[in-house]
């Protein structure tokens, strides 16, 4: 009797098993389901339980394993097998921490990069809108200035915002209107305080 069958593709009732295995008594059959814990009372086994019944059949009839002996085989595959996939889940739940913590350390740092950059853009938005606020006052006194015909005369408002403000190096963002010269010395020598 070879030790290789083929595994089948269809389920093969209890008479076809039998005859597979060159048995005459159903208990032997039922005997080796057991040890695989297969539902041999349906009259039927699947391709995969075909499969077990082939090892049993190898190692219990072919071999002339003993029941008993096959049972404990069966019992340190199984216990090597759960050891095997407990450290699978030992290697998985490692990988599933250490992703976390890559996950949880990428969102400090983006949260960091956000809050860096939002008090840049911050700061800028403050710093135009004082410059915007500087022209816009700037332009106020000259047109007052022009109306009340003191065009000649130092005005007090814009030297005490000159005298306040230090020069700053930095260029600004803001593009200066072309006939407003005052403004653009303030925008230039603006600095937030």
């Amino acid at each position: 009797m070879s030790d290789f069958k083929v595994t089948p593709e269809v389920e093969l009732n209890t008479a076809q098993m039998l005859e597979r295995y060159q048995l005459q008594d159903e208990t032997i059959l039922r005997r080796w389901a057991k040890l695989h814990a297969i539902n041999s009372t349906r009259g039927f086994f699947y391709p995969g339980e075909v499969d077990l019944m082939d090892h049993a059949h190898h190692h219990l009839d072919n071999l002339g394993m003993s029941i008993a002996e096959y049972q404990s085989l069966l019992d340190r595959r199984r216990s090597n097998s759960q050891t095997s996939d407990d450290q699978n889940k030992t290697v998985a739940s490692q990988v599933a921490d250490e992703a976390y913590d890559a996950i949880e350390t990428l969102t400090e740092q983006y949260s960091e990069a956000v809050d860096l950059m939002g008090e840049r853009i911050a700061d800028h938005f403050i710093d135009e809108l004082d410059l915007s606020v500087m022209r816009h006052l700037s332009q106020k006194v000259k047109d007052r200035r022009t109306l009340n015909g003191q065009t000649k005369k130092p005005n007090r408002f814009l030297q005490v915002i000159k005298a306040v403000l230090q020069p700053s190096s930095e260029n600004t963002l803001l593009v200066p209107r072309k006939d407003d010269n005052s403004s653009l010395e303030l925008e230039q020598h603006h600095r937030l305080g």
